[in-house]
């Protein structure tokens, strides 16, 4: 559970660091920019090389991607119903439709299912959640913030987002046998990108939000804790899935906001202060409600 400790321990540093008024006005900006250029394509070139593929491990990534599509479909609906304004919307649609399967999830899956279930969670988390960040996610953030884009416009800001360039680089380079000094330097600096990330979302995190966007928090905690982990269960059950790989997608389906997300979301200018709050209120909730979905599942 030390990446949980990790975590807890950087956002409230970020907290504190808000409170004494030392750090810059715009330090948050600073940090999320070093975490989309440096930190994430560090991670994505650490990692792509060790996945390894068989045939039951298209069951996580299938269902990642089914589950991401239900979850976008139900916050857009709702947004549209409740008159939510583009840059709310945007932080939902980032938030709620993209997990914490990484940080959050493969640790908590380690804790809750033992180490045997990590290589599914990688799977679900790197070829599910993080690609979605660094394709559609991507989309969906220069989509909320501009307004109407032009094809050609979404398709550059993706294609020449960093952490995508090296998600395309870093499959063909997965055939070669990093050396040892720059794997270590790899995975060392990708280290950094949750400290940075959760004290960016510390220095920004409103224990009071402004009354426009508690209904949205709640609403986007409700469906990413509760709705889509219900969903993945049912569905799950119908098609009489059990086992490890079953428990993992329902537990990852269950997972609080992915943090790379809210800080894609804060870097477009979408709502800052909502998206640090999804981000670290989902954090502190899902330590019990993982907890109670794993008491659903069987053994």
């Amino acid at each position: 559970m030390n990446n949980l400790a990790l975590i807890i321990l950087c956002l409230i540093v970020g907290l504190a660091l808000q409170r004494v008024r030392r750090m810059p006005e715009d330090a948050s900006v600073s940090l999320n920019m070093y975490v989309i250029y440096v930190a994430l394509p560090a991670l994505v070139l650490a990692e792509i090389p060790r996945l390894q593929m068989n045939a039951e491990a298209l069951l996580p990534v299938f269902f990642a991607w089914g589950l991401m599509a239900f979850s976008a479909a139900i916050t857009w609906f709702i947004a549209r119903l409740a008159g939510w304004s583009r840059s709310i919307t945007g932080v939902l649609m980032l938030t709620v439709t993209l997990g914490n399967t990484g940080f959050v999830g493969i640790p908590l899956i380690e804790a809750h299912l033992g180490s045997q279930a990590i290589p599914y969670a990688i799977l679900y988390d790197q070829l599910g959640t993080f690609l979605a960040l660094n394709t559609i996610g991507v989309m969906m953030a220069v989509n909320y913030s501009s307004g109407n884009i032009s094809p050609a416009k979404l398709a550059k800001s993706i294609f020449t987002f960093p952490p995508f360039i090296i998600l395309m680089l870093a499959f063909p380079l997965s055939l070669w046998t990093y050396p040892e000094w720059l794997e270590t330097s790899l995975d060392r600096v990708a280290a950094s990108l949750v400290p940075v990330v959760m004290v960016a979302v510390g220095l920004q995190w409103r224990m009071r939000l402004d009354r426009e966007y508690l209904s949205p928090m709640l609403i986007g905690l409700v469906l990413m804790l509760v709705v889509t982990p219900a969903v993945a269960l049912v569905v799950i059950k119908a098609m009489g899935l059990s086992g490890l790989v079953a428990n993992v997608i329902v537990l990852e389906a269950a997972m609080p906001a992915m943090i790379s997300a809210a800080v894609l979301a804060m870097s477009h200018n979408l709502a800052p202060r909502l998206a640090s709050a999804l981000t670290g209120y989902s954090l502190l909730a899902s330590l019990l409600t993982v907890w109670m979905w794993r008491l659903l599942l069987t053994p």
